[in-house]
């Protein structure tokens, strides 16, 4: 099927499927992504796609990184990787003679949530959740690596929960590898690196970046590389020193994102964490020396924040009215 016969066939499609012929262009070029070689009828795939609602939202944004994320959490859909997705929806565009549409970004978070949903209920974000998170993605890990390992996964979740702002809220956050996996408890040392990395986060250019993150090879006492059981060592990034366009994006998500800083390896963490690194070195060392390392605030304390400003306000209106 050609660009045109595929658009024409959503369009004639989309008023069964979706009850409406009215369509945003990046979300038209978004199902085109999707559909691009699809062997299907075109109104069952869209009906496949649509009734997941995490995929639909990413359809309607039209951000092929968010589509990409959210087919890649549902079981039954193909693999597709965001590279992939732009690859084809610049394709279909140059086929069409029209531009590649790219929707507005989502607002930055600017605070921490204080609860989320998850598959297993509703967990405090920071005292349940992410302990959790490093409980179930590296137990044994290095006190820094673990550290390190906190700040990337809050950076992660909070990151998806932007693009995706029905997760942890409406939609259940997934507890396995295609997410972050959590563990049913978390130990003291796991509890103590999220307090100790209490709502920091990593930005580039003033938004969140995409802190992927994997198991990655076994790290020898030389250093070198090992075995890499999970073969994962193909999308971690080593950035130390880089800074800029020089940064090396991970193949996890789209190369050209700009909040793609690459993939750190959780074996090569720990390792670097037993030779003497702290957290921040060894997040610098696969995210690039360019990353901003920033606290949020959670809501009750910007809450407290702004009692606070009142409260100063009313002591200089009680000092003013005194003299």
């Amino acid at each position: 099927m050609t660009p045109i016969e595929l658009r024409a066939s959503i369009l004639h499609a989309l008023p069964v499927v979706l009850g409406t012929n009215r369509i945003a262009p990046t979300e038209l070029q978004a199902i085109e992504s999707v559909l691009y070689n699809a062997i299907v009828p075109i109104p069952h795939a869209l009906h496949w796609l649509y009734r997941d609602s995490t995929t639909a939202k990413a359809l309607k944004w039209g951000d092929v990184s968010a589509v990409a994320e959210a087919l890649k959490w549902r079981k039954d859909a193909p693999s597709l990787s965001p590279d992939e997705l732009w690859r084809r929806k610049q394709q279909s565009a140059r086929a069409l003679h029209e531009p590649v549409y790219v929707p507005i970004a989502h607002v930055e978070i600017d605070e921490m949530p204080e609860k989320v949903l998850t598959v297993e209920g509703t967990l405090a974000f920071e005292g349940n959740y992410l302990p959790r998170v490093i409980a179930g993605e590296h137990l044994h890990a290095h006190p820094e690596a673990k550290a390190a390992l906190a700040i990337a996964a809050r950076t992660y979740v909070l990151r998806v929960m932007r693009d995706h702002p029905t997760l942890g809220r409406t939609t259940p956050i997934k507890n396995d590898t295609s997410f972050q996996v959590f563990a049913p408890g978390a130990d003291a040392s796991c509890i103590a690196a999220a307090e100790r990395t209490h709502g920091f986060v990593m930005r580039y250019g003033g938004r969140l970046i995409t802190a992927n993150y994997v198991a990655g090879a076994l790290w020898r006492e030389d250093g070198l590389r090992g075995a890499d059981a999970t073969n994962t060592e193909k999308w971690v990034t080593y950035n130390q020193g880089r800074s800029g366009g020089d940064v090396i994006p991970t193949r996890l998500a789209l190369s050209t994102h700009p909040g793609n800083r690459g993939c750190m390896s959780q074996n090569g963490a720990h390792w670097l964490g037993e030779h003497g690194w702290d957290c921040e070195r060894i997040l610098r060392f696969f995210y690039g020396d360019d990353i901003e390392i920033v606290r949020l605030r959670a809501r009750e304390e910007r809450k407290m924040a702004g009692l606070g400003g009142i409260v100063a306000m009313g002591l200089v209106g009680l000092v003013v009215a005194g003299r």
